[in-house]
């Protein structure tokens, strides 16, 4: 299970865990919304049975700290570059499923020496957008005031209840909820709304890094046409749909684990 740690990357308290073996492949897992490196619990004793793994929780993300100018795509590729460098690894697999998805890509087009494979999935990351429901909002309304009628509590526990396979813990979840108080949740919309900005600059058919593409079938927020962009236009990728909503990591985490790993092992190669 995962022993949570903090450290400092870039002058700020950032929370990750972290699993070391004498293994030759490393990989780095990024936090999605509204979660936190908890939501890798299920799939975390298999992936550090075959590699190197540490999870951060990103800038403004989980429990760790931020500063408003890396609340971006880009900004925050630039950062996990520097979280990479931290940990003393040359490269990683950048597995982010959700909001890690823009930032491995925007690592694989702007820092493709860093990294060997990104795994992306159950995320508004291409340009036009294309998102559904609430998430369309959170994107694209110029204010936040509707939403914040509703309440943070209110918007993550009616988010979380899209994962309808997986029994999510009680004290995973009060992590998830805790992560989000005092204005945090509202502080993430800042990333969101950089995505229109920040997703045009993505040139998805320059990207040479190997992908592996996972995302729920039935995803309502982040809807599959994100997955069927990716798996069109990057030149190397393995587009992989599993049966469930937006949190395939957790509800299918048994075959989103065996994805990961048999990428890892040797599959990114194969593309």
């Amino acid at each position: 299970m995962l022993k949570l740690e903090t450290t400092i990357i870039d002058n700020l308290e950032i929370r990750y865990a972290k699993s070391a073996g004498n293994f030759s492949e490393n990989i780095l897992l990024l936090s999605p919304l509204p979660e936190s490196i908890r939501a890798f619990e299920p799939i975390w004793d298999k992936l550090a049975a075959m590699a190197n793994v540490i999870a951060i929780d990103l800038p403004g993300f989980g429990k760790s700290q931020s500063r408003a100018e890396l609340l971006a795509p880009i900004a925050l590729s630039a950062f996990v570059i520097k979280a990479i460098a931290h940990f003393n690894w040359e490269s990683a697999h950048i597995a982010g499923p959700d909001v890690g998805s823009s930032v491995a890509l925007f690592i694989a087009q702007y820092h493709p020496e860093k990294i060997k494979s990104a795994i992306i999935g159950s995320a508004a990351c291409v340009f036009p957008i294309q998102a559904d429901g609430i998430l369309t909002d959170m994107i694209m309304e110029p204010t936040l005031d509707g939403l914040k009628k509703l309440g943070s509590k209110a918007i993550i526990s009616g988010a979380l209840a899209n994962m309808t396979q997986y029994q999510l813990p009680a004290d995973v979840r009060e992590d998830y909820m805790n992560s989000y108080e005092d204005g945090r949740f509202w502080d993430t919309m800042l990333f969101l709304k950089k995505l229109p900005h920040d997703l045009p600059k993505l040139d998805l058919r320059e990207i040479r890094i190997p992908v592996q593409i996972i995302w729920g079938k039935d995803d309502p927020l982040a809807i599959l046409k994100n997955g069927e962009v990716l798996h069109e236009q990057l030149p190397k990728n393995k587009f992989s749909i599993l049966n469930s909503g937006h949190y395939a990591w957790e509800d299918t985490h048994s075959e989103y684990a065996d994805i990961l790993i048999n990428w890892v092992s040797g599959g990114y190669r194969d593309i």
